[in-house]
C-alpha cells in the first residue's frame, strides 16, 4: 500500500512543477508584443533518485548485472531567459535597435540610484523631455565619455530628432551632444528580472562592462526600429499542449491510486 502513496507523493510533486512551467509559457504568450521582452524557457529533472541495488561485477561465465534505479519525482530545475534577438519593426524618429545579440541600453528608474538593462529601444519623452525607455530614464554618453541620463531635450516632438548610426541624437539637424550608451555582460543568463523588460546585475552576470558607444562588441545599431519580443508562439504553444497531457497524465495516476487505496480500505470495513 505505500507503493500507492508513493505513486500520489510523486504525482503531486510532478504535478506542481508543471503548473509552474504553465504559468510561465502562459506569461511569455502575453508578452509577445512587448518590445525588448525576452522568452523564459523552463527545464526539468528528475529528483530523488533512488537506487534499489547497485548490480553485480561479472563472476566467471556469468555476466553481471546492471544496477537497478528510478527516480521518485519531478521538479523544475531551471527558469532561463532566451536573449536571442526578436524581430525588427519600424518605430519612431526615437527608436533605436540594437544589431547584435549581446549589446543593452542602461535605464534607471529611480534617478541612477539602480541602473537596470534593457533591450527595449522603444523610447519616448517624458513631461520633462526627459528621454525614458517604459518609463524609466534612459543614459548615454556626454562629450566626455561620461554616463550621464539624457535629459532636458530642446522639445517634445518626436519629428524633430534623429540617432544617427555613430549613435549620436540631432535635434533639428544640431548634435544634442548625448550618444546613446550601450554595454554587455559576459553572462547575461545570470541577469534578474527586474522591472518590465529591463534586468538587473547579479554575483552570476558579473558586473557590466564599460559602457560605450555603438560598435564592436555591444554591437551596431539600428535608428527607427524597435526589437520586438523573441517569443515564438507555435513552439510555447506545443511546449503548453505536452505539459498539459504530462499533467493529465499524473492525474490519472493519482485517481488509479486513490481507487486503489480506497478499495482496500473498504475491504478492511
Amino acid at each position: 500500500m505505500g507503493g500507492m502513496f508513493d505513486i500520489i507523493t510523486s504525482a503531486k510533486g510532478a504535478i506542481d512543477s508543471y503548473n509552474e512551467a504553465l504559468r510561465i509559457h502562459s506569461l511569455n504568450i502575453a508578452n509577445m508584443q512587448v518590445p525588448g521582452y525576452k522568452t523564459l524557457t523552463t527545464s526539468f529533472q528528475s529528483v530523488f533518485e533512488q537506487v534499489l541495488n547497485r548490480g553485480t561485477a561479472a563472476d566467471g561465465d556469468s555476466g553481471g548485472t546492471n544496477p537497478k534505479q528510478l527516480g521518485q519525482g519531478v521538479t523544475l530545475s531551471g527558469i532561463t531567459v532566451d536573449f536571442s534577438k526578436g524581430e525588427m519593426t519600424e518605430g519612431t524618429n526615437l527608436s533605436l535597435a540594437i544589431a547584435s545579440a549581446g549589446g543593452m541600453f542602461i535605464v534607471s528608474p529611480d534617478g541612477g540610484n539602480r541602473m537596470l538593462y534593457t533591450r527595449s529601444g522603444d523610447f519616448k519623452f517624458d513631461d520633462n523631455r526627459n528621454l525614458t525607455s517604459n518609463g524609466m530614464q534612459v543614459y548615454g554618453l556626454d562629450a566626455s565619455g561620461k554616463v550621464v541620463p539624457i535629459t532636458g531635450l530642446p522639445s517634445g516632438n518626436v519629428e524633430d530628432y534623429e540617432w544617427k548610426e555613430d549613435g549620436f541624437l540631432y535635434y533639428q539637424g544640431v548634435s544634442t551632444g548625448y550618444q546613446i550608451a550601450l554595454t554587455y555582460f559576459s553572462n547575461p543568463g545570470g541577469l534578474a528580472q527586474a522591472q518590465g523588460t529591463a534586468f538587473e546585475q547579479t554575483l552570476a552576470s558579473g558586473d557590466p562592462a564599460i559602457a560605450t558607444g555603438p560598435g564592436g562588441t555591444v554591437g551596431a545599431i539600428l535608428p527607427k526600429q524597435v526589437e520586438q519580443s523573441n517569443v515564438f508562439y507555435l513552439a510555447e504553444t506545443i511546449d503548453t499542449l505536452e505539459i498539459q497531457r504530462a499533467m493529465s497524465g499524473n492525474l490519472n495516476m493519482v485517481k488509479m491510486a486513490s481507487d486503489v487505496i480506497n478499495s482496500f480500505i473498504q475491504k478492511l470495513g
